[in-house]
């Protein structure tokens, strides 16, 4: 069948042969050009894009398109490729005949004779404003605060990398600050979220109007704000701040209106130093933080409305911004926008799944609370963990995965209940949805819902610095009040206050699995802290429960300490939810205070005595490190020192010492040989 080529290019004397190569090389034909890129041949495409008609091209160089805006980078490519006499693809910004730009998605393949000689090239030109239109908004979405128009903490992550990447310099520095408004939340009260908005996008704009170029100012969410300054002389780094600090300060000098009425909101801001208080985001951001509480404090009686940080912190590399809301670590890279829209769109859309984690008492091995751990379900069945899709959510949509959890969570108690497994439930509370007006009744609405008593629910506030606790007094005493337990989560993760602790009304806490992190380094030293935090939750009458019990000889340390509750791997893992009250029946935890299988374990039975110059209560043949070093490469000598801890005539404080040291040994070397993991001896 011939080809009939003469309608789509109106006959122009070329060859039908050079056309149908042309065509096997390209779908839609824009331009034709000579081996020395000269134009033979425009299509009535090229025409409609670019506006140049056919007689105006013929014999140009198709350079003609580029212009000012035209990337260096993608023209040199594109040459490059050319005389190469190899394909090329990319974008670039071109120019229409009236001056317009427009993105070009271009596509040039080279011909060949039959020699393998280079005669000409073809070429597709598509207009994508469109496209990098739509792209640019989704890049500006992801990057920006939709309210005020800011750029966002994905921004501040890039920002600050920037920052990290130029390195430690002798002369110049950079600021992080962390900005509060002062009496937001009542103007956002008293007038609504809306008045509350315009207030929000005013102030930012007089703010940016009064920024250094290169300076970065960026929302984190609700009225808090974080402040980048810098390329600051190191000299002259208090004046310089100083007089940039109050030039920003105007912005709150003169009133809002809200609803018509005028208003008026103050600032307060903690300032860390780069690298003096931090070399990578999370230490700056958390002694930003400190600064700001300090500030805050005193903001009755201050002198200026920002507080420079004092601590000298040592930072962790690797860390990243996830502190604010799933404690996701390490720099990871945002995802593609797509896969935040789905994660968005399943939380939507029912893909939201309740996960149970049991929390075991460690006193008999009884299960009688589960933790309720948010998972997405995706389409294609991958369940997806919340550190994953956490820190992309709005507080919108924190409240709504609050909500959905909430209700599949009682749902459950109540399924228990029909199975014959009494169990309470505890549910994440995000710090923003405490903020939220409707909390307290979405929570008395829930428990009515599934017919379930108040004391059956605990809420887990998570101990970062992104909840004020002390505005937040209220809305903790009305869930008390309503008959909820209160857990702070994740006790010593990094921004304990021990005064919040003993005056707001928690009746539990949750350690940190960061504690543990060092235990087979430092086992004794993490013992010290794990004990004291345990003493401290009976001193202020809290249950406490401790997190990252990942095996053997950590559980044994716990159950030795007297630790109440427990979870952790070692365990088991988080279950599906309908599969917990099974698992519940057939659990025995097979962990005893006064049999230690490891030589953690051993550590910790020793050292509650030998910490207070105490001998060892039981007698030898039955005392429970004596099974345990009996089934150990223990010399004499070590057998001697545990011997005089049960000497019923003197204590032998240096024998307790040496056995302390030897087990630590012990640890060590077991520790090298099965990658970390606490084995039995």
């Amino acid at each position: 069948m011939a080809l009939k080529w003469g309608p789509r290019f109106k006959g122009d004397g070329l060859p039908e042969s050079l056309f149908a190569q042309a065509h096997a090389a390209m779908s839609e034909i824009s331009l034709i050009t000579d081996s020395r890129q000269n134009i033979l041949h425009v299509s009535e495409s090229f025409t409609a894009i670019t506006g140049h008609r056919p007689d105006e091209v013929m014999g140009r160089n198709c350079r003609l398109l580029q212009g000012p805006g035209s990337d260096p980078e993608t023209k040199r490519a594109m040459r490059t490729a050319l005389a190469a006499g190899e394909a090329f693809r990319g974008e670039i910004l071109n120019y229409r005949k009236d001056g317009s730009a427009f993105w070009n998605d271009l596509s040039i393949a080279p011909l060949h004779d039959a020699a393998g000689r280079l005669t000409h090239y073809v070429s597709v030109q598509r207009d994508i404003n469109t496209r990098m239109a739509l792209h640019e908004q989704l890049r500006f979405q992801a990057l920006h605060d939709p309210v005020t128009g800011l750029p966002n903490r994905v921004a501040l992550a890039e920002r600050l990398t920037e920052i990290f990447s130029v390195g430690d310099h002798d002369e110049v520095t950079a600021a992080v600050g962390m900005i509060d408004l002062d009496d937001f939340r009542a103007v956002n009260n008293a007038f609504g979220h809306e008045a509350g908005d315009l207030l929000l996008k005013e102030w930012a704009a007089r703010m940016q109007a009064n920024l250094r170029d290169g300076d970065f100012l960026g929302r984190m969410g609700g009225d808090e704000f974080i402040l980048v300054i810098n390329n600051i002389n190191r000299s002259t780094a208090p004046t310089v701040l100083a007089g940039i600090l109050d030039l920003l300060h105007t912005a709150v000098e003169r009133p809002f209106l809200a609803s018509g009425k005028s208003v008026r909101v103050g600032m307060s801001m903690g300032l860390a130093l780069y690298p003096r208080d931090g070399c990578d985001m999370a230490s700056l951001l958390r002694n930003a933080d400190d600064a700001l509480y300090q500030s805050k404090k005193t903001k009755t009686n201050r002198d200026r409305w920002w507080a420079l940080s004092t601590i000298e912190p040592t930072a962790e590399a690797g860390t990243d911004l996830a502190y604010l809301r799933a404690g996701v670590a390490g720099a990871v890279a945002r995802p593609d926008s797509s896969v935040v829209d789905s994660y968005r769109e399943r939380l939507r859309s029912g893909g939201l799944e309740a996960y149970m984690q049991p929390v075991i008492d460690l006193r008999d091995g009884s299960v009688h609370l589960f933790e309720a751990l948010a998972r997405l379900r995706m389409t294609d069945g991958r369940l997806v963990s919340p550190g994953d899709f956490l820190p992309y959510l709005t507080e919108a949509e924190l409240d709504l995965l609050f909500v959905g959890m909430l209700d599949q969570a009682l749902g459950w108690v109540a399924t228990w209940d029909a199975e014959g497994l009494r169990a309470n439930i505890s549910v994440n509370l995000p710090p923003s949805t405490l903020l939220n007006p409707d909390c307290l009744s979405l929570v008395r609405d829930a428990l009515q819902r599934h017919n379930i008593a108040p004391d059956r629910l605990g809420l887990e506030l998570l101990e970062s610095q992104t909840l004020q606790w002390e505005i937040q007094r209220d809305a903790l005493d009305q869930l008390v009040g309503l008959g909820v337990g209160l857990a702070m989560d994740d006790l010593g993760a990094g921004y304990s206050s021990l005064k919040r602790l003993s005056v707001l009304p928690f009746n539990a806490i949750k350690l940190d699995r960061e504690l543990l992190t060092e235990i087979r380094r430092k086992p004794v030293e993490t013992l010290s802290m794990i004990a004291s935090l345990i003493q401290m939750g009976r001193d202020f009458e809290m249950n406490v429960a401790i997190e990252g019990l990942e095996d053997l000889g950590i559980t044994e340390a716990a159950v030795v300490l007297g630790a109440p509750l427990g979870q952790g791997y070692y365990l088991t893992r988080p279950l599906p939810a309908a599969e917990a009250a099974g698992w519940a029946g057939g659990f025995t935890l097979d962990v005893q205070p006064n049999a230690p299988r490891t030589y953690l374990g051993g550590l910790a039975y020793h050292w509650q005595f030998a910490r207070l110059g105490a001998p060892h209560p039981r007698p030898l043949t039955t005392c429970p490190l004596t099974g345990l070093l009996d089934d150990s490469p223990a010399s004499e000598d070590v057998m001697r020192w545990h011997a005089l801890q049960h000497d019923p005539d003197a204590t032998h404080p240096s024998a307790g010492r040496m056995l302390v040291d030897w087990l630590v040994q012990q640890i060590r070397h077991k520790g090298a040989v099965t990658g970390g993991a606490f084995t039995p001896v």
